[in-house]
């Protein structure tokens, strides 16, 4: 670790939250300050908070992707989707067991759009890898003529189910 990294923070968020600040512990308190992933598309996002509920939508999900953020979070109690594992299947059964309907939209089609990081990207460093695309459904992701990934954001309705395939973690789904 060099000495910059070492320094404290004597900037004025290190005054502010009492304690003088590492690199590291500014990226913790970012990422706490940060949604941990999209919030389900039914859910409106100018809630204040909805963690006054018994996290119902969090167990009626099938494919174990809402999730909420944990206390210490600044959304805490809010949900947010994680596709590590899974994709959303769009079922609708976490909307359904929320019990506060001043907090539900109309329910839009889209959660986000899917970002690649080309970095990261198997087939941008000369390795043929079709994980994403085969997992689909819309033919958002495919391959152009030199076998580079591509995508067709106007198809995307950010369900997920590519990121969790990529071996690499070159896909994620961002807000739109």
């Amino acid at each position: 670790m060099s000495s910059i990294e070492q320094q404290p923070d004597i900037g004025r968020r290190g005054v502010l939250t009492g304690a003088f600040l590492t690199r590291q512990g500014r990226a913790e308190v970012s990422l706490r300050q940060n949604p941990l992933g999209p919030l389900p598309s039914w859910l409106n996002v100018s809630a204040d908070n909805c963690d006054t509920c018994e996290t119902q939508c969090v167990p009626a999900c099938p494919q174990n992707v809402v999730k909420r953020h944990p206390d210490d979070h600044v959304l805490s109690g809010m949900p947010y989707l994680e596709f590590a594992a899974a994709g959303c299947t769009s079922c609708g059964n976490c909307a359904d067991e929320c019990p506060s309907s001043e907090l539900l939209t109309d329910k839009p089609a889209s959660i986000g759009k899917v970002n690649i990081s080309y970095e990261k990207c198997l087939t941008s460093n000369s390795v043929f890898c079709i994980s994403c695309v085969g997992k689909c459904d819309f033919g958002v992701l495919k391959l152009d003529k030199r076998r580079q990934l591509v995508s067709n954001d106007a198809d995307c309705c950010g369900c997920g189910m590519c990121v969790h395939a990529c071996p690499v973690n070159a896909l994620e789904v961002q807000l739109i």
